[in-house]
């Protein structure tokens, strides 16, 4: 029984990773897109939700107001923030007077409050594209510009950045690398531009959307409830067969995605049991599954021999030295790829934790508001359309 289990983590850790690294290597880079030029220079509208970013937004701001791109229009939306984010706001405006601040008092009925935000920053924009952003998110300075050729060279409704984690820390890092790993087998981002492809994507550091798009299939409104708004926007896009692509930004778009484990642990969990649609039979077997590929090798190893112990080494080897290698691209350590060994431990954790605690308190709490349950079962799927079948345009 060892042997077959060795035999299947092996192959599935091969399938998995081999596909990943050749994915990865399809997807375009920002790099080898020039900057806009010529007569073609819409306005585009950068609208940047912000509750209590007092310690980051600064940056992200000051960034934003260096860009090359010159027909920037840039929409702060102030969501009932308690900190000092508006003096900060109000700081970075006094050198940039461009800046437009719109403030939230109150959340409507019926929405998340990050998707209200966005979707009130979007009803006042005047730009012909839309880019979502972060507070906390730092842009190259030509990233707009850039962005804005390949969206008009490839004549796409919606584009999508992959970014560059900003955090320190070892193990962090290594948490942060199986989850962004995590993410781009389940999404498979060198697909999404296959235009009958079921894969879509959506990141929320930098989510570029044509206007008329955007208005068309009802904006925020239409997923004013999906705590994983980012990747429903371009789910939203691209299943009503509009063009969509996405594009590897490590040099452009940086993120300090979160600042210690603590915070990571806290900021997923509204979002890791919505990724199950907050059933507990899926959560526990996705669970399950985690500790007989991930986590059960590692024991096994003492506890086998011969070519049973071999292959669960191997597929272990598999799995460190391709998160390993995106851990050294990125800058870390050589000595950082250890805690890749325990972070499948914390994976489980994190898991159970977004389950217990969901379920315990009948829904979730996100930016001092809270959702139940209930509410949040009666929304659509995140993974329709991927891991189920039916009509494209009828899914939302």
């Amino acid at each position: 029984m060892l042997f077959t289990l060795s035999l299947i983590t092996c192959l599935l850790m091969l399938l998995l990773y081999g596909e990943l690294v050749v994915g990865t290597r399809l997807i375009g880079s920002l790099d080898n897109c020039q900057a806009s030029s010529g007569t073609y220079q819409p306005l585009v509208t950068v609208i940047v939700p912000a509750r209590n970013e007092a310690p980051s937004i600064e940056q992200g701001l000051r960034a934003l107001c260096h860009q090359t791109y010159e027909k920037l229009e840039v929409i702060v939306v102030n969501d009932r923030s308690t900190d000092r984010t508006a003096e900060v706001i109000a700081k970075v405006r006094r050198h940039h007077p461009f800046l437009r601040v719109i403030t939230i008092a109150a959340l409507p009925e019926g929405w998340l409050g990050k998707t209200n935000a966005m979707h009130v920053g979007a009803r006042e924009a005047q730009g012909e594209f839309l880019i979502f952003t972060d507070a906390d998110v730092c842009l190259e300075k030509t990233t707009i510009s850039r962005a804005v050729h390949v969206i008009n060279e490839q004549q796409l409704d919606h584009l999508a950045l992959v970014f560059q984690n900003s955090t320190k820390g070892r193990l962090l890092n290594a948490l942060i690398t199986d989850i962004g790993i995590g993410l781009m087998m389940l999404f498979k981002p060198w697909r999404v531009a296959v235009q009958k492809s079921r894969y879509f994507i959506g990141v929320g550091a930098f989510n570029m959307v044509r206007a008329a798009t955007y208005h068309a299939l009802g904006g925020h409104e239409k997923i004013r409830m999906q705590a994983v708004d980012d990747v429903f926007l371009g789910k939203m896009i691209k299943q009503h067969d509009f063009k969509q692509n996405c594009l590897l930004a490590y040099d452009y778009v940086s993120v300090p995605w979160y600042g210690s484990i603590d915070e990571l642990i806290s900021g997923l969990m509204k979002n890791v049991y919505a990724v199950f649609h907050y059933r507990l039979s899926w959560a526990l077997g996705a669970i399950i599954l985690v500790m007989l590929f991930f986590i059960a090798p590692l024991f096994f190893i003492f506890f086998t021999a011969g070519v049973t112990r071999y292959l669960f080494v191997l597929a272990i080897m598999i799995r460190i030295s391709v998160s390993g290698a995106g851990m050294l691209k990125a800058g870390l350590p050589a000595g950082a790829i250890i805690c890749l060994l325990i972070t499948p431990l914390i994976t489980i954790y994190i898991m159970l934790r977004a389950v217990w605690t969901t379920t315990r308190q009948q829904g979730i709490t996100w930016r001092g508001n809270f959702y139940s349950l209930e509410t949040l079962k009666q929304s659509e799927w995140l993974l329709s359309g991927i891991f189920t079948s039916g009509s494209k345009n009828n899914t939302l």
